[in-house]
């Protein structure tokens, strides 16, 4: 099993837990030492290295047309 795969399952899970609190509960994300959304910021790169781990499993598992074996 390519290692990517729950890898990203797990990345995309995380973002989007932590971009949902980010929306909806900005309040808690609040660092002591900053007044930026650190759920928001944190969940929205999880959420794109998630979905770029599966992406990049999708690809090495399903080559295209102009790939050479």
């Amino acid at each position: 099993m390519d290692l990517r795969v729950p890898s990203g399952w797990f990345f995309t899970l995380v973002g989007l837990i932590l971009l949902g609190m980010g929306l909806f509960a900005p309040h808690m994300g609040a660092a002591p030492l900053t007044t930026e959304n650190v759920n928001l910021y944190s969940g929205a790169c999880m959420l794109v290295f998630g979905l770029f781990l599966l992406l990049m499993a999708w690809r090495a598992a399903h080559p295209g047309k102009g790939s050479n074996p």
